[in-house]
């Protein structure tokens, strides 16, 4: 059923001020951690009981307009939320959401034993070459600055080691084509399982023609907290998965691997989780070779 998250942070609309024409909110029961504020709730979709969930944008940079026509594209292909209703509230837009039940798998590697890491790691790669499989017309996917060569411009980086791998990353930047059809966000916090098989892929708003290997690198980054993709045997049963039904080049998927590292690295270097820098350090320097 997916964990009961606690509000861990003041959400910009107040939910209390959206008036929705077919759900009826009883209570919010959870807040999921996410980009954009997001409110599971429990109350009626059309007559029926029922949990539903609610995402409302934080900023600028969300994307629901793309996210609402891409759910709908994707209804009958892959397993994707249901779009219920949208609208605006207070100059922030909003969309409701069928409730797909699932974990992630953080929460089924820290929280059940003798699970087998690495089918459900082969099994979340081959989805994304699926997702990449899919032959649709479509706008160019929102570009972010974490897709280009880090930037004095968004971060501070002065020592020999960062300066090296940021003028490795400038000198070998490949020919980049957007003619793959990618998900833009998928990592772990937005798929969701059940006994091996996924159940939901989550926030498709930054999704369209884009870079794949920039996709598979999204997925394998290791984010802060995350107790897996920490290695490169995580790496490999993903990859596996992926090359079951799809392939990618090699020196673009290192160079994006190598880039998506260092920008977390950067953005995270003067938080005090030197475990977690030291992870992403020894990630780039066992890739850099």
């Amino acid at each position: 059923m997916g964990k009961i998250q606690e509000k861990w942070r003041d959400s910009v609309i107040n939910i209390d001020d959206i008036i929705l024409k077919n759900a009826v909110i009883n209570s919010v029961v959870s807040y999921p951690p996410a980009g954009n504020d997001v409110f599971e709730c429990k109350g009626l979709v059309n007559g029926k009981k029922c949990n539903f969930i609610i995402k409302s944008e934080r900023g600028s940079f969300a994307d629901f307009e793309n996210e609402i026509k891409v759910l709908d594209a994707l209804k009958n292909k892959f397993l994707v939320p249901k779009v219920i209703e949208s609208g605006n509230v207070n100059s922030h837009t909003y969309i409701v959401l069928s409730k797909i039940n699932g974990d992630k798998l953080s929460d089924i590697f820290k929280e059940q034993h003798n699970v087998d890491k690495n089918r459900y790691l082969y099994t979340y790669g081959k989805q994304l070459a699926e997702i990449h499989n899919y032959v649709i017309n479509w706008a160019v996917a929102k570009m972010r600055n974490i897709n280009d060569v880090p930037s004095k411009v968004n971060y501070s980086f002065d020592d020999d080691w960062e300066n090296s791998i940021v003028n490795y990353l400038i000198k070998n930047k490949p020919a980049i084509v957007f003619d793959t059809f990618i998900h833009g966000d998928f990592h772990y916090g937005n798929i969701l399982w059940k006994n091996y098989k996924i159940t939901g892929i989550l926030d498709w708003e930054y999704s369209g023609l884009g870079f794949k290997e920039q996709d598979i690198a999204w997925a394998l980054i290791l984010r802060p907290g995350q107790k897996f993709m920490d290695n490169l045997d995580d790496y490999d049963s993903f990859l596996e998965g992926y090359k079951s039904c799809g392939s990618y080049d090699n020196n673009k998927l290192k160079w994006a691997l190598i880039n998506g590292l260092m920008h977390f690295y950067l953005m995270n270097k003067n938080k005090n989780d030197k475990e977690y820098l030291n992870s992403l350090k020894g990630l780039i320097n066992t890739l850099m070779g």
